[in-house]
């Protein structure tokens, strides 16, 4: 039997400043640039829309000069405290105890250790020392529904066990201040820190089953997302090419996989995407909205929230969950660097 989704758990990290707290922080930081440059940098910060902004330290911690030691320092801290917190509320939500867990899968980009968070969180929970352990830290925004299909490929090899998926993204913490670049302009507005957690194994018979998993990747896209290591840490690599590299190749990725198992997008019950910024989500509902599909939920927290990166689509997810869903199927979907599309077909009985 297909292994279900158990529970979807979010968490928002403490520090959270309004749309106008946040374009104060950007208009100071932009303050010594020319007046043509600044204006351009604020109609991108209100295109961006986002209500409110989590960030896992302080503003003035977030725009101030530190080495990349002391980025990844407070990222390690953070993403073990806040890490821990979620997946032993999550098991909590379940009812599953630390060593009912056979595989944590966890996902990240924006920080790097070595012992990875998972290693430290078996210590802190007190999972399984035979627990199996999976790191993902190189897929960008797809990191949340990629670990989903890994842990659904290990469900479907090792039926009766139980797997969580946790998702750690601090933009924020990443932010270059010295680079003006429209990458670094934009990757700033758009962005915000969030996590989110999810359970997958036997269930009871309303939790959706995982009927179906592809990942895609579009050929000779490698250059158009992702980040770059310099010396003072992580630089968005934001093309402007990738709302109509999305478009393009739409159907021919969506259309095989969703025909394999019988459906069409015309009849499924919703489309759960995290595509990234407001433009893509344009692009999207172009060529949704005559399919009679809507972007509302994933529009709605991006707008609340801003781009999580990886941990975005839990958040779209446990949207979806809160409201009573109909029998039939949905399309949870996710774009990353590579460039890749990473999608799950779930069924509500």
């Amino acid at each position: 039997m297909d292994p279900r989704i158990v529970a979807v758990r979010t968490l928002l990290p403490d520090h959270a400043y309004t749309a106008r707290e946040a374009m104060d922080a950007y208009d100071r930081w932009v303050s010594g640039r020319p007046r043509p440059f600044r204006e351009k940098a604020r109609r991108i910060f209100e295109a961006a829309a986002i209500d409110e902004k989590h960030t896992v330290a302080p503003a003035d911690v977030i725009f101030s000069r530190r080495t990349l030691e002391e980025t990844n320092r407070l990222y390690s801290e953070k993403a073990v405290e806040l890490g821990g917190r979620l997946l032993a509320g999550t098991l909590e939500q379940a009812g599953w105890a630390p060593a009912d867990l056979d595989l944590l899968v966890t996902t990240s980009c924006t920080g790097h250790m070595i012992p990875s968070l998972d290693a430290h969180l078996v210590n802190r929970l007190g999972l399984r020392s035979d627990i199996r352990r999976m790191p993902i830290t190189h897929i960008g925004c797809a990191g949340g529904a990629a670990g989903m299909i890994y842990a659904l490929d290990f469900l479907r090899a090792y039926p009766g066990r139980r797997a969580a998926l946790l998702s750690v993204e601090f933009p924020s913490n990443t932010i270059q201040l010295d680079d003006f670049s429209w990458d670094n302009i934009i990757g700033t507005a758009i962005f915000g820190d969030g996590l989110g957690c999810v359970l997958m194994g036997d269930g009871p018979s309303s939790a959706p089953l995982i009927r179906d998993a592809e990942m895609r990747q579009v050929p000779d896209s490698t250059d158009i997302l992702g980040y770059r290591l310099t010396g003072t840490g992580f630089l968005m690599n934001l093309d402007r090419s990738v709302p109509q590299v999305i478009e393009d190749h739409f159907d021919a990725i969506v259309g095989p996989f969703l025909r394999r198992n019988g459906t069409d997008i015309e009849s499924l019950a919703r489309v759960l995407v995290h595509p990234g910024g407001v433009k893509i989500l344009d692009k999207l509902e172009a060529i949704l909205a005559p399919r009679g599909q809507r972007l509302d939920l994933s529009r709605a927290v991006m707008k609340r929230h801003g781009n999580m990166s990886s941990g975005t689509i839990h958040f779209i997810l446990e949207a979806y969950l809160r409201a009573p869903v109909r029998p039939g199927r949905a399309l949870v979907m996710s774009y990353g660097p590579g460039f890749t599309a990473h999608q799950l077909l779930l069924e509500w009985e």
